[in-house]
């Protein structure tokens, strides 16, 4: 038996049903600086000629094209034609339910909302489509986001866990700073470094490490990220960190993904996923095992959707270290490589990374990787997406798709030969 299992047949199995893909991130931030933006496109190499796929700016005609000239994607769309900042997807849904709605009414099947991330204005806007939610409850999608919240769960449910203290901040408390010092110290006499990370913040937000030099400065960056507890923990030597990947369906029931090595700079800041190199044996069965667990107690408690449980495997032992309740963006990679299997057949090995060139068109971006992008029919290749910021800031993503890890090392050469090695 594989061990990973198609996602798409999960969110819906139903030939009377339409998916209606609303993968804004905004959602999932209660503040946002200006690094968040809008992640809505991602959506578009995950859906099928079927589906609907939902934007808050305006559909990239290039990049579009592109991929409807590999009978990939879908001509269903709905832009709301906003600025990339401002108020979630599912808001702008709300105010406007009504392109929605004539799309899905013109289809003629019953809709399916599936967000990114998942609160009350996502549960909203399913509602004013008339549509069933591929998510769960405001409640339940932050209690098990929390990472606070999922350690202690941890602790219930006896899976050991990196030691650690909580810190609430109270930025008009003298004594605060202090408190967070002592940890920082308590830490220091056994380890080198210590990693200080918000229990909401995600994408390398509130997340800093320290050796005990400028605290202060570091302080004051903790309070203006708006966080209101922080976890104060050892930065321990790390060998791998596998995300596994699990969902829970609208039935209730539960499905293992599979794991995925991501890929992380300066130990700690999440910049891709890597397919087909473990982990395996004993590492792998510890990390299922822990997360079937977790994932139990998540479905107990009315939970639905995709889950991503982050580990770290170190001299010290394997710990879970966050729960990404919600879509992870590999989770749209592996929607894609499903797709792509049908026309190629089996990709053994996927790298998913984020990239940041200068500004240019998606056209001069795939006469760029014209030597190894992805024709509808080699496996060998890559595949560009998340590219709708590519024409402003540089920055977008790639999948690498190979046979065996020789020749995804091999295409990896060959993007950096292009300037393009991440």
């Amino acid at each position: 038996m594989s061990r990973y299992q198609p996602l798409q047949p999960l969110i819906s199995n139903d030939e009377q049903e339409v998916v209606v893909y609303a993968a804004d991130n905004f959602s999932q931030y209660p503040t946002r600086n200006a690094s968040v933006s809008s992640r809505c496109d991602r959506a578009l190499v995950a859906a099928s000629h079927r589906d609907v796929v939902v934007l808050r700016g305006e559909l990239d005609q290039e990049f579009h094209r592109w991929l409807r000239s590999l009978e990939l994607s879908t001509d269903h769309i709905v832009e709301y034609k906003q600025p990339a900042t401002g108020r979630t997807l599912s808001e702008l849904v709300l105010d406007n339910p009504l392109p929605i709605q004539n799309m899905v009414r013109k289809l003629g099947r019953s809709p399916v909302y599936v967000p990114w991330f998942s609160t009350r204005f996502e549960a909203k806007a399913a509602e004013s489509i008339d549509a069933k939610l591929f998510g769960a409850t405001e409640t339940e999608t932050l209690r098990y986001n929390d990472k606070a919240g999922f350690k202690e769960l941890c602790q219930t449910l006896n899976i050991p866990v990196v030691e650690g203290d909580t810190l609430p901040i109270r930025a008009n408390d003298s004594a605060n700073f202090s408190e967070l010092e002592a940890l920082v110290d308590l830490y220091r006499t056994k380890h080198k470094t210590v990693i200080i990370r918000g229990t909401l913040g995600v994408s390398a937000m509130s997340l800093y490490k320290t050796q005990g030099g400028a605290l202060s400065d570091l302080y004051r960056q903790i309070v203006a990220s708006g966080e209101p507890i922080v976890l104060v923990e050892p930065f321990l030597e790390v060998f791998s960190s596998p995300n596994d990947q699990w969902a829970i369906d609208r039935d209730g029931a539960i499905t293992h993904i599979g794991m995925f090595e991501q890929v992380c700079k300066q130990g700690m800041i999440h910049v891709g996923n890597l397919k087909g190199v473990g982990p395996f044996g004993a590492t792998y069965d510890t990390i299922k095992h822990a997360s079937l667990k977790v994932v139990t107690r998540m479905a107990e408690t009315g939970y639905c959707g995709i889950i991503g449980i982050d580990y770290i495997v170190s001299n010290e032992g394997i710990f879970p270290v966050e729960n990404n309740a919600r879509f992870n963006g590999s989770s749209y990679v592996h929607l894609l490589v499903e797709h792509l299997e049908q026309k190629v057949g089996a990709i053994p090995c996927w790298k998913f990374i984020k990239l940041n060139i200068p500004p240019c068109s998606f056209a001069s971006l795939a006469d760029r990787l014209s030597p190894v992008i992805y024709d509808g029919e080699r496996t060998n290749s890559v595949f560009p997406l998340n590219c709708d910021e590519l024409s402003l800031t540089g920055v977008f993503a790639l999948v690498v798709l190979a046979q065996n890890i020789e020749y995804l090392d091999s295409l990896q050469r060959e993007l950096t030969a292009l300037g393009l090695g991440s």
